[in-house]
């Protein structure tokens, strides 16, 4: 152990010599060491240095979370947004009840778990881009809109359609010109077919009643619904523009010709 300080280490080893006898009674000398080191700096400083180190190392790795938490926040916020945009995703829940009868359990249920993933996504998203006052209603209205159009509804249509083909398949003669092996495959493919349809019919249905409705009682606007107007405010200001604009080179000419 190396002295921090120039003070040189300082021992003082006083000698005490003690008789004691043994067994015959003979005296036989004892001699007790009493050792003393005078520099308390030397485990004082190694302590400290220790501290300092481990102290160093923690301020360290905090620096570099906290240099990571928003490279962190933009990515995770990035990946939400991609996902909750991406809206056929919400929609695996829908293949899952088609192919329910040949698809493996982990693969049913994880279409189920994408589906609420996208719903998740797609509602945090909304919310986020919502008024700060309007933030608790936006969830509200998107979480009561997702659960029967993306969910609920389209799921109980495609089951219907998928038991529609299966007794179609039994009680019609044309099922036996499908081959035997093709024919556990035409339910599915005619409710896969299906949502196609199905599920922009339901998303325009359940936005027809639930905006006017549920959206104008929690005091929402809907910007789908003003894209015409917006459209028609700007070419109005165009058209304002055009008008107190200098003339132009032709319409200079066509003064100068009256």
């Amino acid at each position: 152990m190396v002295p921090t300080n120039n003070q040189s280490q300082k021992q003082t080893i006083p000698l005490d010599q003690v008789n004691s006898k043994d067994e015959k009674g003979k005296d036989t000398p004892v001699f007790k060491i009493d050792v003393t080191i005078d520099n308390p700096d030397i485990s004082t400083s190694t302590s400290s240095e220790r501290t300092q180190t481990i102290g160093g190392v923690f301020r360290g790795i905090a620096a570099a979370s906290r240099a990571k938490i928003p490279i962190l926040r933009a990515a995770s916020t990035k990946a939400v947004r991609s996902i909750g945009s991406n809206r056929p995703l919400a929609f695996a829940s829908e293949g899952a009840v088609a192919g329910n009868v040949l698809m493996p359990r982990w693969m049913y249920y994880g279409a189920w778990g994408l589906s609420g993933v996208a719903i998740g996504a797609d509602i945090t998203s909304r919310t986020w881009d919502a008024p700060k006052d309007k933030q608790w209603e936006t969830a509200a209205y998107w979480t009561a809109f997702h659960v029967p159009a993306s969910l609920v509804v389209p799921a109980v249509i495609i089951h219907q359609i998928v038991h529609a083909a299966e007794h179609s398949m039994e009680h019609h003669k044309y099922a036996k010109r499908i081959p035997a092996r093709a024919r556990p495959f035409f339910p599915v493919g005619v409710a896969l077919l299906s949502i196609i349809p199905i599920v922009p019919t339901v998303d325009h249905v359940a936005e027809m009643i639930m905006e006017p409705t549920l959206g104008k009682y929690l005091g929402l606007e809907f910007n789908h619904h003003h894209h015409h107007h917006h459209a028609n405010d700007n070419h109005s200001d165009n058209e304002g523009q055009n008008e107190n604009s200098p003339p132009t080179e032709s319409n200079k000419g066509k003064e100068k010709e009256d």
